[in-house]
């Protein structure tokens, strides 16, 4: 049942986004908005965590202890609900379409307006070089796309409602709570739970690329002291993609008639590695239910 609601959320996300749909971060801004901030203290992240660890248990109880085909279709679609609320990413499909156009005209300061906001904050300044711009564009692009679809999708697979819970949760206190103190708490929490979903994304981008290009850059880069995921997840794409997808200055060298369209086809090309990613996942998990192993 996990699997159908996994393929049925990824196909009418698809749609959604396709049309500008259900936008995750407004929802959740709006609800954290009226949150209580850090002036009230440790008493205010503890009510925060206290309600967190309570959904979550709710969450579970719920899915638990709804049995028998009714109840278990009543929780398959509290789930399937749930993903198409908090998956998804609508809001970067112009502002893509729009970079890929201005890097075509030569017109890298319109590309940088149209796609600043997409970017970390405390990176937009060393985003103004061509190249630099590039790779943070792509390396934003990877690691929304894996807390958006992949992140939910493989806690959901292996805990069920509670484990969506958890992680939608967990995204949503890190990135929209007023309080400082909340965001960070949960931002590390956020880095627990994707330890290993990360590493599965990076293998799964080897199967779904070039294996060879993938195993290289992990042997040549594999000891990184203090690097972040989003960067860890850059270098397995850009070794799993060939023509220098994700090597611009490489790509600019090699084929410099080409070099206008790069940027809208480097991200034609992270975007399919990621669709066949999914696919890779969606493919392990059908195994997983074959074998009885997946709810």
């Amino acid at each position: 049942m996990r699997l159908l609601v996994i393929l049925l959320a990824w196909v009418l996300r698809r749609q959604l986004d396709a049309r500008g749909l259900l936008e995750p971060d407004k929802w959740q801004q709006n609800l954290l908005a009226k949150a209580p901030g850090d002036d009230r203290g440790p008493r205010a992240v503890f009510l925060v965590v206290l309600v967190y660890i309570g959904l979550v248990l709710l969450a579970g109880l719920f899915s638990w202890g709804l049995g028998g085909v009714t109840g278990g279709l009543w929780a398959s679609l509290a789930a399937l609900l749930l993903l198409l609320l908090a998956s998804g990413m609508p809001a970067w499909r112009q502002p893509l379409k729009a970079y890929g156009e201005a890097w075509a005209r030569g017109d890298m300061q319109a590309a940088w307006h149209h796609v600043n906001h997409l970017l970390p904050v405390e990176r937009r300044g060393e985003s103004l070089a061509p190249e630099r711009l590039h790779l943070i564009l792509a390396q934003s692009l990877i690691n929304a796309t894996f807390e958006r679809y992949f992140l939910p999708i493989f806690w959901y697979a292996v805990l069920g409602p509670a484990g969506l819970v958890l992680v939608v949760g967990a995204l949503a206190l890190s990135q929209h709570y007023p309080g400082n103190a909340v965001r960070r708490l949960f931002s590390q929490l956020v880095t627990v739970l994707a330890w290993l979903p990360a590493r599965a994304l990076s293998f799964s981008f080897g199967i779904a690329g070039d294996l060879s290009g993938w195993l290289h850059e992990q042997r040549r880069d594999q000891h990184v002291p203090g690097e972040r995921r989003p960067a860890w997840l850059l270098r397995g794409a850009s070794g799993a993609l060939s023509s220098f997808a994700l090597d611009p200055r490489r790509f600019e060298r090699t084929h410099p008639e080409a070099w206008q369209d790069y940027g809208r086809r480097s991200l034609l090309a992270v975007r399919d590695l990621l669709n066949r990613s999914m696919l890779v996942w969606i493919t392990a998990l059908a195994v997983l239910a074959i074998m009885g192993w997946l709810p």
